[in-house]
């Protein structure tokens, strides 16, 4: 419905623009004068309408961010035990000792959130607040730092175009709301590259070592940063190199800071590939339990190509199912439908300043947005499995080749900033009203979210018996939301029994393969999936169940 009425609106006011530009003189006039009163009224107000737009960032990403999404994802559930174990003890839930990078599960974490989680809860203590606080923060990082580029190029239209999309962006919006790890890519390296475009501006050392601090830094956030920050660079440096405004000296005072943050990890790939043991003492340098270099090939242009029209969309249920529903919205994809034109022009305009740029031998900015969203898109075609949440260090490009494309139709006709801006209005409204009043709806009883397993845990112990087992072929990461709501010691349990004493009640956890279960015993708890096979078991032995989404907790009445 919310495409159809997009569609509807586009054409709507699209068909009113051409008709009234060739029909009616004094109506386009009109809206000229309209165009040249916003302008102006731009550059009056621009530091009004920036702290506005900064309120609105900040209000889309915390409002309700403690039930919206509802429930908690199985990875931010992770890193939350992680953090919670770290800032207790020192060590993660596998006992390494500070570790560069975190196992989960069968697979591995980047650190980085789980660190900034860790200090925070010195502070503050653990809450869910906290837990997704640190997205709303680099989300605001993000505002800040655009802010602080585009403001040299003195030309407030272009920086609140930028900070208006951005504000009403869905995937910002969403992208800002929960804890996923790779998530902090994107905030890393926009504040990265904006102090480096910030030091070649100022001719500044001192903030050239800073942004390579940044990048160093950002290699944690994620493991395709690896591919994705050597690439954006090797672009940038041959760039700077090619102009004059880096020399050896600037290529050492910015790579040095890069390189001693990017030894631990050359140890770790060194370590996962079996060429050295695991390092462990006061930091751990850790074999992974689920190493994935796997996952990067030979670029495949041809099978990955998908992603092209993925990250201007939402993730292909053809080919992952209905898993990444919390990525982007079928309904209004990433960055709303109607700004991708608004993309292509502006990258267009873009491009050819790149290559104007590149022959004069002259800085220019949108060079390194164009290599950023290069560099991006090139390491999706090395993954066997791109998607939105791996390509999200594109998105701060993105949304600026939109403002840049915006900004260079105004420039054309000033008329067409009324119906984009009404367009993207109403857009964004109708994305409020489905993500803040529908969305939990729909999402409710998703797997990936356990937005009833917490409820399944809190009905267990109100039952009050001394043995609850759950079913370990349901999902082996289950025991971490048990870890979790106790904040149990790593140093008290293994993943197979857990064993505890809460609000005086000793429960023992066991999670165990359900063809364990030959003996069913009447005084203990038993929490299952949606079996029907388990269910017909379970009722032919005399037990009463309960249901929470797709769990079932068995019981016999006392």
């Amino acid at each position: 419905m919310y495409i159809i009425i997009n569609i509807i609106l586009v054409i709507s006011i699209l068909a009113l623009i051409l008709l009234g530009l060739k029909f009616n003189k004094k109506s386009n006039e009109k809206l000229e004068k309209i165009g040249q009163w916003l302008e102006e009224f731009i550059k009056k107000y621009y530091k009004i309408l920036v702290m506005l737009l900064l309120f609105l960032t900040f209000f889309t990403s915390i409002f309700k961010i403690t039930t919206l999404p509802y429930g908690l994802h199985v990875d931010e559930a992770g890193l939350s035990y992680d953090a919670i174990s770290i800032a207790k003890y020192g060590v993660d839930r596998y006992l390494r000792s500070y570790p560069v990078w975190l196992n989960n599960y069968y697979g591995s974490q980047s650190s980085m959130y789980a660190y900034i989680l860790v200090i925070l809860i010195k502070i503050f203590g653990y809450s869910k607040l906290l837990l997704r606080l640190p997205a709303v923060i680099f989300r605001l990082l993000i505002f800040i730092s655009m802010l602080w580029v585009l403001k040299d190029e003195k030309n407030q239209l272009k920086s609140v175009l930028f900070l208006f999309i951005f504000a009403i962006c869905p995937y910002f919006i969403m992208n800002s709301r929960w804890a996923l790890d790779c998530n902090l890519l994107v905030g890393f390296i926009t504040i990265s590259e904006c102090i480096l475009i910030k030091s070649i501006l100022k001719s500044s050392n001192k903030l050239l070592f800073i942004s390579g601090i940044f990048f160093g830094l950002s290699l944690y956030t994620y493991a395709l940063s690896f591919i994705i920050i050597p690439l954006i660079l090797l672009l940038d440096c041959i760039y700077l190199l090619h102009i004059k405004e880096f020399n050896f000296k600037k290529l050492v005072i910015f790579g040095i800071p890069i390189f001693l943050f990017s030894i631990p990890l050359m140890l770790m790939l060194l370590i996962n590939n079996g060429y050295v043991e695991e390092i462990s003492g006061f930091i751990t340098i850790p074999k992974l339990v689920g190493y994935r270099g796997s996952d990067i090939m030979f670029p495949n242009f041809i099978e990955n190509f998908y992603i092209i029209g993925t990250i201007f969309s939402f993730d292909n249920t053809r080919i992952f199912g209905s898993v990444y529903w919390y990525n982007a919205l079928e309904e209004f994809g990433t960055i709303y439908y109607a700004n991708i034109p608004f993309f292509l022009l502006g990258f267009a305009w873009a491009f050819t300043k790149m290559v104007k740029s590149i022959k004069e031998k002259k800085f220019d900015i949108n060079s390194i947005f164009i290599f950023w969203f290069l560099a991006v898109l090139f390491c999706m075609f090395m993954v066997k499995t791109p998607t939105i949440h791996r390509a999200n260090a594109i998105f701060t490009p993105i949304v600026y080749f939109v403002a840049i494309g915006i900004y260079v139709a105004f420039k054309k006709s000033k008329a067409f900033i009324i119906p984009v801006t009404l367009i993207l209005t109403i857009n964004f409204g109708m994305f409020l009203n489905y993500y803040f009043r529908e969305y939990n709806k729909n999402s409710e009883g998703k797997f990936l979210f356990a937005t009833t397993y917490l409820d399944v845990l809190d009905y267990a112990k109100s039952l009050k018996r001394e043995d609850i087992y759950f079913d370990q072929l349901l999902t082996s990461e289950q025991y971490i939301y048990t870890l979790l709501d106790h904040e149990v010691s790593p140093y008290s349990y293994n993943t197979e029994l857990i064993v505890g004493e809460y609000e005086g009640t000793e429960i023992t956890y066991h999670f165990e393969d359900n063809s364990k279960w030959e003996e069913l015993n009447s005084n203990a708890v038993y929490v299952t999936g949606p079996s029907e096979d388990l269910l017909a078991r379970f009722t032919d032995s005399g037990f009463s169940h309960k249901q929470f989404g797709i769990y079932r907790v068995f019981y016999c009445e006392e």
